[in-house]
């Protein structure tokens, strides 16, 4: 299985990652487990909630809603 590295919310580098694969009979329990680590991180804090936001291109990074959501 390939691997993929991961940036972590903190901005520290972590070891790589396997990549889900669709074709897997385990997938949709590895999606699940990745789903809620994901979600277990972003929401660890304020901060970390608006680092995803922004990342992702949904907020500035002042907090307010970027152009594409207004």
């Amino acid at each position: 299985m390939p691997k993929a590295a991961v940036a972590p919310l903190n901005g520290k580098v972590s070891r790589p990652r396997p990549l889900l694969d669709p074709r897997s009979p385990t997938f949709s329990r590895d999606f699940r487990k990745a789903a809620k680590a994901f979600t277990k991180r972003a929401t660890a804090s304020p901060e970390a909630a608006l680092a995803v936001l922004v990342k992702e291109g949904i907020l500035t990074p002042s907090g307010k809603l970027s152009k594409n959501y207004r």
